[in-house]
């Protein structure tokens, strides 16, 4: 496996695991990041030196941070929170390595461009560069598949996993949604219904919360019309499609391993207007508001017009919860799990680690790290610590 990038050094990998090997995910940093997760990470370097730290995906959030220009704000996150990036050149310094991972969030850290500015905001040359790798997409080493999983969430999937493009639906709604109202607390919940997240929205902004709700309708109607023949999915997929002989070459794989974890990808959501418009729950507004429509009618003495129309709203709300009240909790870390199975039996992995649902999983050959940031009701912040041999890994949770 070698780093994706075309700065990067090529690199013959060893056979067998030759350090530490410990993953986590999830941090989503930015300038507005609590002090207690940055506190936390700069402990956790200390605690693991000498170590190979693995950043499976999000380590910055630069769709809150600068939505309009991802690509220049890299060099903001890097340098957002010296203390962070002092201990992270620390601990390469010392001979840890880091390798960072591509996420949903942050998927800059594939570009080419990328490592050349972590190296310099780290400070890092000659050896020491030599042990930083970044990937657009998975790390493979013997049976050890890494990479963040954002892939087979149709809300979050890319057209490609080595084209950054059109924003994805998840990104999108944090492009034109949270970082507009700053409203962070949906960053964490984002497997709830639209109608249990309004109303929260008078919960936990007060004044504010017109403004939320306004802005969340508007990432919803302009996530619809890019949506359908309006998303520029094809051009997207051959073009990444034209860059898997050089990925695979620089992740030391075959390129037809490459192709077969490709294969287990999902379709974005935005590539179909009808799942788009499904996804949103606009049958379910659209049945509101004609009923609203009806009874306004029957208010205003016009029986026959608000009793029809009434009656129309509720029938389509009817067929809407025929389909399923709630079309997503818990489906992301399903989804995932079923990736991380085919992946195994498509690729050989005998050990599949993601990111990005934020939930802890650890079943067989598939492990989830959680989220070093959001850890719920965990003991601790989660992470992983691969064991074993290079052709058997294992995971073993760890909190931090």
């Amino acid at each position: 496996m070698r780093p994706s990038g075309a700065d990067a050094p090529v690199l013959p990998w060893p056979r067998m695991r030759p350090r530490r090997t410990v993953v986590l995910a999830d941090l989503h940093l930015t300038r507005h990041t609590p002090s207690a997760t940055v506190e936390a990470l700069e402990r956790f370097l200390t605690d693991h030196a000498g170590a190979r730290i693995v950043f499976d995906g999000d380590l910055f959030d630069l769709s809150v941070e600068s939505p309009r220009r991802r690509e220049e704000s890299l060099d903001e996150a890097l340098l957002a929170h010296p203390p962070v990036r002092s201990a992270l050149a620390g601990h390469v310094d010392r001979g840890g390595e880091l390798w960072l991972v591509a996420g949903n969030h942050d998927a800059e850290i594939g570009g080419s461009g990328f490592r050349a500015s972590l190296l310099s905001a780290l400070r890092l040359s000659g050896d020491a560069s030599s042990r930083v790798r970044t990937t657009p997409w998975f790390f493979r080493e013997g049976g050890l598949h890494v990479e963040h999983g954002h892939l087979y969430d149709p809300d979050n999937a890319p057209a490609h996993p080595l084209v950054v493009g059109a924003p994805s639906l998840g990104v999108h709604f944090v492009q034109e949604f949270l970082a507009p109202t700053g409203a962070f607390s949906y960053l964490n919940r984002n497997d709830d219904t639209p109608l249990a997240l309004l109303l929260s929205a008078f919960r936990w902004y007060g004044a504010r919360a017109p403004h939320v709700v306004y802005r969340y309708f508007y990432a919803a109607l302009t996530a619809m019309l890019r949506s359908g023949p309006l998303y520029r999915a094809g051009a997207e997929a051959r073009t990444g499609d034209g860059r898997m002989d050089r990925f695979a070459e620089e992740a030391g794989v075959p390129r037809t391993l490459a192709d077969e974890v490709l294969g287990q990808r999902a379709t974005p959501t935005l590539e179909s207007l009808p799942r788009t418009f499904s996804r949103l729950y606009f049958d379910r507004v659209l049945a509101t508001v004609t009923m609203g429509a009806g009874f306004g009618g029957l208010a205003l003495g016009r029986r026959a017009f608000g009793a029809t129309v009434a009656s129309l709203g509720a029938l389509l709300m009817a067929v809407s919860w025929a389909h399923g009240h709630d079309r997503y909790t818990g489906t992301v870390a399903e989804r995932l799990a079923r990736a991380a199975a085919r992946i195994s039996a498509a690729s050989g992995a005998s050990l599949v680690v993601f990111g990005h649902t934020h939930r802890e999983a650890l079943d067989g050959a598939y492990a989830n790290t959680g989220s070093f940031s959001f850890p719920a009701s965990s003991p601790g912040r989660p992470f992983l610590e691969i064991e074993g041999s290079g052709d058997r890994p294992r995971a073993v949770r760890r909190y931090h």
